[in-house]
């Protein structure tokens, strides 16, 4: 089952551009029938209260937008994922953001809320598996959008030195494995190899 939200949240999908290694949008990829951009967006809708989706290619996504999912494009573009994690808390209507790229198919919902339920005070809330992080699948809060924008401004582009200005709370593996394995519930598909595996685990 999953939580009860305690707060209203936004969440925001970071639609990227075309993927030189899978020649086409990955947002679009069909895995079993359903491409993955339906997948998340179905799972969206039915736990938070609004969707912000920032695509710069609106065109590509214009049949999704409506009153409940918001399309929008980088306020500072050509500045990488920072910024797009910078325009979906901009856009956000809400305190506490949970941010998903396009492309990760298996998706849990129940740790994305747990994200959400465990920011508290905190700028974010982060997974770490392995000493790496998962800054685009995580959760935000607004207060830490004037550090993001200043680093923004100043060309501070890395997301992990942005995060050595906030406070930060990192997921370890012992939490995340609570909701499935990491290796799945982060499965990002760059590669055909990456396609191939996900057909089989769906």
């Amino acid at each position: 089952m999953l939580k009860v939200m305690r707060m209203k949240s936004s969440s925001v999908v970071l639609a990227g551009g075309r993927s030189s290694r899978m020649r086409s949008n990955k947002a679009f990829i069909e895995i079993r029938g359903q491409r993955i951009i339906d997948n998340i967006l179905g799972k969206l809708s039915g736990v938070f209260d609004e969707i912000v989706l920032v695509a710069n290619d609106q065109d590509l996504y214009k049949e999704y937008a409506s009153d409940k999912i918001r399309l929008v494009s980088d306020i500072m573009p050509g500045k990488g994922p920072l910024s797009g994690i910078h325009t979906g808390l901009s856009y956000a209507k809400h305190d506490h953001v949970f941010t998903v790229p396009c492309d990760m198919p298996f998706l849990s919902m129940d740790l994305a809320l747990h994200m959400i339920d465990v920011i508290g005070t905190h700028h974010g809330v982060v997974p770490r598996i392995d000493g790496y992080f998962q800054p685009l699948c995580a959760a935000y809060s607004k207060t830490c959008l004037p550090i993001i924008e200043n680093s923004l401004h100043k060309g501070h582009l890395k997301i992990s030195g942005v995060y050595e200005l906030l406070d930060i709370l990192y997921l370890g593996e012992d939490v995340i494995r609570k909701f499935g394995d990491p290796d799945i519930l982060f499965q990002n598909i760059n590669s055909r190899d990456d396609l191939n595996m996900a057909e089989v685990i769906g």
